[in-house]
């Protein structure tokens, strides 16, 4: 796994049944440039998945230390297709990267790690 870096969660909470935490990622468009918004995308998923297994949310969060962790992101006037096909790749594919399988199998941090995306459009004010 890569050595500790710093990236941005944009917030904790717990997860929808019991024990269960997710790790929020925003992310707004419009995106202009598909490849750099796709990149950024990879990395902060890449960097939570490592968090994940590298003990950094179990430190930031000790009720986590176990539990099954959601990396969930929300998306705003992102492109639904384009988002969404990226997003079921890297979640389907991630732990069959030998080394991510492995530190999977063996994290002592996470039971489980998932993963869940959301679109939609920001909430105007009135």
């Amino acid at each position: 796994m890569a050595a500790s870096q710093e990236f941005v969660i944009d917030f904790v909470a717990r997860g929808e049944t019991p024990g269960q935490w997710r790790l929020v990622l925003v992310e707004e468009g419009p995106w202009q440039d598909m490849t750099l918004a796709l990149t950024r995308l990879q990395d902060r998923l890449y960097n939570c998945v490592e968090a994940i297994l590298d003990g950094q949310i179990a430190t930031q969060f000790p009720d986590s230390l176990g539990a099954p962790i959601v990396i969930q992101v929300d998306c705003y006037d992102a492109p639904e297709a384009e988002v969404g096909a990226f997003f079921t790749a890297f979640s389907q594919g991630i732990f069959e990267i030998p080394d991510y399988k492995a530190a999977l199998e063996s994290c002592r941090y996470a039971s489980a790690i998932g993963f869940s995306i959301n679109f939609g459009t920001p909430n105007e004010e009135t």
